[in-house]
This record gives structure tokens, C-alpha cells and sequence, in this order.
């Protein structure tokens, strides 16, 4: 797995890459990395998964997971890139919005 946060904007937020697999097998230090992002972060969170190659069940998981925290917080999720194998899934769960969702939503 390779993570590699970005710099912080101001008006976006953070920018969290994340790459390789995100699957079960990499699920618990995804959501490790996901947590800590949110808990670093004062605004909404931006996701670059234009590094992500395999992409499953466990990812959607980790994507609602960490939306539903920030909504509760009052703060968005944004995925700003996103590789096929992202879009696949997400349109597969009838989630594509988390492609299209601007940054303040």
C-alpha cells in the first residue's frame, strides 16, 4: 500500500492519496490511514484514488465509513480521482455520487 498524504488547502482541505489494493486483505490499514486523515483533518477530506488498481466490497465500506464521520462532523467527502477499477465499483453500488460530490456538499 502506498500512502501518501498531500499538501493542505485551504479551501479543499486535505488531499489523501491512496494506492495499491483496497481490499480485505488491506482493509484494517486503509482504515487506519482513513482515521487518522480524519482525525488530522479540520475540513472536509479530499481522496486521490487514481493509484487504486483493485478495488472491492471492503473499499465501499471504507469510503460510506468515512463520509458518514464527516457528515456527522458537519464536513464532505470528495473523491477528486479515482482509477477504473474505483469508478467500476462504485458505479457497480450505485454510488458514483462520491465521484461527481463537490467538496463543501
Amino acid at each position: 500500500m502506498t500512502t501518501l498524504p498531500t499538501a493542505d488547502t485551504p479551501a479543499a482541505g486535505p488531499v489523501l492519496c491512496l494506492g495499491a489494493e483496497m481490499t480485505i486483505a488491506h482493509a484494517a490499514a486503509h482504515r487506519d490511514t482513513l482515521a487518522d486523515a480524519l482525525a488530522a483533518a479540520s475540513g472536509d477530506l479530499q481522496l486521490d484514488l487514481s493509484g487504486v488498481s483493485d478495488f472491492d466490497s471492503s473499499g465501499v465500506q471504507l469510503l460510506l465509513a468515512a463520509r458518514r464521520s464527516l457528515r456527522e462532523r458537519g464536513r464532505a467527502l470528495q473523491v477528486v480521482a479515482a482509477s477504473a477499477a474505483v469508478q467500476d465499483a462504485l458505479q457497480l453500488f450505485g454510488l458514483a455520487d462520491l465521484l461527481d460530490a463537490p467538496a463543501n456538499a
